[in-house]
């Protein structure tokens, strides 16, 4: 092959032929090799030319003809003295320096000239110098900063700003990475010693602090000056001043001066005037205020004593004749001898009784929210049972409307907690109900989730919450105890079971007597409600367009979940778009109980008789109602007890201390002596403290309980009331054994016996209404409806009353339901 160099133009084209040689082949070289291999532009390694006994890199580019055919390679050095002088050109400080290295330490440039490499003994380059060997005490101290520092330089991907001292001084290091990703990889490194930049700022700072130093001393002879001109008249204003403070209003401050001192001794003069005219129309005003007050205080305390006795009052005089019609209702429904139609009647007026309790219980449930009388009864009980107990209750109403109701809940929620599970199965039944009446096409979805869950589950295409209308249920009844219902849920362990019970959660869920926090979700695919109309939704009486056009509800049930959620220890929200649904979503604090100290919940049965061989119990009925006093009478006389009436305390004093009654049921407010200071009499001698006495009262406030009890009673019970709580305080307080219907039968063969006569068309043959009203009752979880439809059944057939009662005390509503709906 044959050498050309050829002279180009500016374009780099091919001119007159230079030199003609053979001094060697290109071809073999490394940048001509790495050119070719690359098909790029590409620098190469640092290396040493021999020729001129320097340091210097190539840069080596591929040419190709239009078909891309190679013709060659083009290739250019870049000397190190080349790179040293473009470093010596840049103005970095007074002192300062900067220099290029590569990865592996070894120096390629320096501004300070210094040559990158070390000649031999012959004088011609002999290896490459190393930066941490630089002859340049900074170069060199800089480049061992940076090994210490990083240890491997290759480590270094982004730029970097260090500080290290140098004989004392604080050098500031700028470190920057220069990789072009055809061969360059270098570290770019500038040193500043921090005097160069600081020098002038120390120079400034002393500068400014001598003139501080002479404008202070200026200031203050100027001030001295100017004070001993000031501050008398200025003395005299403060006195004066001061003694404005203590009521001395007749102040004049002499200061004779044409300047502004003079005009605020003027200003100071007339202010006095004025304060002391002004105190003397405050004191005039506050007197007249004061009485205003007085009054208005007089009248608020009225109107907040007339509340009170008005709900008391409100409560008695109206829960008292319910207890008459509820309770005359019940011993109607033991006679064996009405007929169809009078059953049916007896039917209608227990269960209107009911519902206008549940109407008194909710507005004297708002009373007490409104006067801050509402308490939480917290008790330990089963709350996937009490979810499982929900769907079953709804799951029938939904079925109707053809509507999907889904009940999940994630795997950390416990099972067994304490809370009052009256209220928050009240808030549940109030939002469901609202759900339910007023969605139409999609489903409805419970959700129930413990503190630290994820976003929980979302209808697919639902709105963002509840519904638009206000069904509601009056808390009704108390907590009978701390007891936890041991029944196992019927269903298996899942996470989410759409259109299904709940699963038990897993038994290593928390630490029993820890808090969590649960909360809970009621999202319905209904009409939603007005973003106007959200505002007003939590307010007593209100209701939404939607729940106007129902013409139902009395807009109670919102306002007394949200404040019964509040009273629980959480907080109560809703989010809703119109044609797309509503979201009610709330959290509660519960304390999780051990599951290991549960107690069986009996299911309850009814009394026929005394059981022999038990003494003669004498009971004595005090009330002033007559008809309080018959519903007792009527009661108890049939099982065999000795009564006796007294119609206020003194009566009963005089009865108790010559006929010694083992029991006495006592009404609480009555005249001539109330119930209270008949009990402290009674139970203040050494024979009463023998005698039972037991509370009757139609007083839903909670203290009042406490009243009742610190006055000597020894149990508690409202109105209306059930037989069934009779009968069980009775037993409690002295111990009557009762004989219960069918007693004699064992358990298997009433088992039997009740899934023999358990049939859709042993149901079927009793009054439609019966029916209808039964169903109702399940699916509100209405207790007391629900024990009244029983016993106008078992008017009827009395061992289909029975198995019905089974599956209620067993909680088996599905059982209940489906043959309702065979039949």
């Amino acid at each position: 092959w044959d050498y050309y160099i050829y002279t180009t133009d500016n374009q780099g084209n091919r001119q007159e032929l230079f030199q003609f040689g053979n001094p060697y082949d290109a071809r073999v070289r490394p940048w001509y090799k790495a050119a070719l291999k690359e098909k790029d532009l590409v620098w190469s390694e640092v290396f040493i030319i021999h020729a001129s006994q320097n340091l210097g890199i190539t840069a080596s580019l591929p040419v190709y003809d239009k078909n891309r055919n190679l013709l060659g390679a083009w290739g250019t050095n870049l000397l190190d003295t080349q790179i040293n002088k473009f470093l010596e050109s840049l103005e970095i400080g007074k002192s300062g320096q900067t220099f290029i290295i590569e990865r592996s330490g070894l120096l390629v440039a320096s501004s300070t000239g210094e040559e990158p490499f070390v000649l031999g003994e012959d004088g011609k380059l002999k290896e490459r110098l190393p930066a941490v060997a630089s002859s340049v005490p900074l170069t060199r101290s800089t480049a061992e900063h940076l090994t210490e520092h990083f240890g491997n330089l290759s480590k270094i991907a982004e730029s970097q700003q260090l500080t290290f001292k140098l004989n004392g001084q604080r050098q500031f290091l700028q470190l920057k990475p220069l990789k072009d990703g055809r061969g360059i990889d270098w570290l770019i490194v500038v040193v500043v010693p921090e005097a160069d930049f600081m020098e002038q700022i120390n120079a400034n700072t002393r500068t400014t602090i001598g003139l501080c130093i002479a404008a202070l001393v200026l200031a203050i002879v100027v001030g001295i000056v100017t004070a001993r001109w000031v501050v008398q008249p200025i003395l005299r204003l403060n006195t004066s001043a001061k003694a404005l403070t203590k009521g001395e209003w007749e102040q004049k401050v002499e200061i004779k001066r044409s300047d502004e001192l003079g005009e605020l001794a003027k200003s100071f003069n007339r202010m006095a005037n004025q304060l002391q005219e002004s105190f003397a129309t405050l004191e005039q005003r506050v007197v007249e205020r004061t009485a205003e007050l007085a009054i208005a205080k007089d009248k608020a305390e009225v109107a907040n004593q007339a509340k009170s006795s008005f709900l008391a009052n409100m409560s008695h005089e109206l829960r008292s004749p319910l207890n008459a019609i509820l309770g005359f209702a019940q011993l109607m429904t033991r006679s064996q001898n009405l007929s169809r139609e009078n059953q049916e009647n007896v039917g209608i007026i227990a269960r209107s009784g009911e519902h206008l309790l549940t109407l008194i219980n909710n507005v004297l449930d708002l009373s007490k929210i409104e006067a801050g009388r509402t308490s939480k009864n917290e008790k330990n009980f089963d709350l996937i049972r009490l979810l499982n107990d929900l769907e079953d209750m709804f799951r029938l109403k939904a079925d109707d409307k053809g509507l999907q109701l889904l009940f999940e809940h994630t795997p950390d929620v416990p099972q067994y907690v304490r809370t009052d599970e009256v209220k928050l199965r009240q808030i549940l039944i109030n939002l469901l109900n609202n759900a339910l009446k007023f969605t139409e096409v999609g489903g409805v979805s419970v959700r129930v989730g413990a503190e630290g869950d994820g976003e929980m589950g979302r209808w697919e295409d639902g709105g963002d919450g509840g519904a638009g209308g206000d069904g509601e249920v009056g808390e009704d009844e108390e907590n009978k105890g701390d007891t936890l219902d041991t029944e196992t849920p019927r269903h298996g362990d899942a996470q989410t079971i759409p259109n299904s019970q709940f699963p038990i959660p897993n038994s290593q869920f928390p630490i029993p007597n820890s808090q969590t926090t649960i909360t809970f979700e009621v999202e319905d695919t209904g009409p939603g409600i007005a973003p106007e109309e959200l505002d007003s939704l939590f307010e007593a009486f209100a209701q939404t367009q939607t729940g106007q056009q129902a013409q139902e509800g009395t807009g109670l049930g919102l306002p007394i979940s949200r404040s019964f959620v509040e009273l629980m220890g959480g907080q109560m929200s809703v989010s809703s778009e119109v044609e797309h649904g509503t979201l009610f979503k709330f959290d509660i604090r519960v304390s999780i109980v051990d599951a290991t100290k549960l107690e069986t919940k009996q299911p309850t049965r009814r009394v026929i008789a005394l059981e022999p061989n038990q003494p003669r119990y004498r009971i004595l009925i005090v009330d002033d109602k007559p008809l309080n006093r018959q519903l007792l009478i009527k009661l108890l006389n049939p099982l065999g007890f000795e009564l006796k009436e007294a119609v206020n305390g003194e009566e009963a004093i005089a009865i108790w201390e010559s006929w010694e009654p083992q029991l006495i049921w006592m009404d609480m407010r009555m005249p001539v002596m109330d119930g209270y200071k008949a009990t402290q009499q009674i139970k203040s001698t050494t024979k009463g403290q023998a005698t039972a006495i037991i509370a009757l009262t139609a007083s839903v406030l909670e203290e009042e309980r406490a009243v009742i009890l610190s006055a000597g009673c020894d149990d508690f019970m409202r109105k209306p009331f059930r037989e069934a709580d009779i009968f069980a305080t009775m037993h409690k307080h002295i111990g009557v054994r009762y004989v219960y219907e069918e007693q004699e039968q064992s358990d298997s063969l009433k088992d039997k016996g009740n899934q023999n006569v358990l049939s859709a068309s042993a149901i079927a043959n009793l009054p439609r209404e019966w029916v209808v009203n039964f169903e109702q009752a399940v699916l509100q979880g209405d207790l007391e409806l629900g024990a009244s439809s029983i016993e106008l059944i078992r008017s009827q057939n009395p061992q289909l009353a029975d198995a019905l009662q089974s599956c209620l005390d067993n909680f088996e509503y599905d059982k209940i339901l489906m043959l309702i709906s065979t039949e």
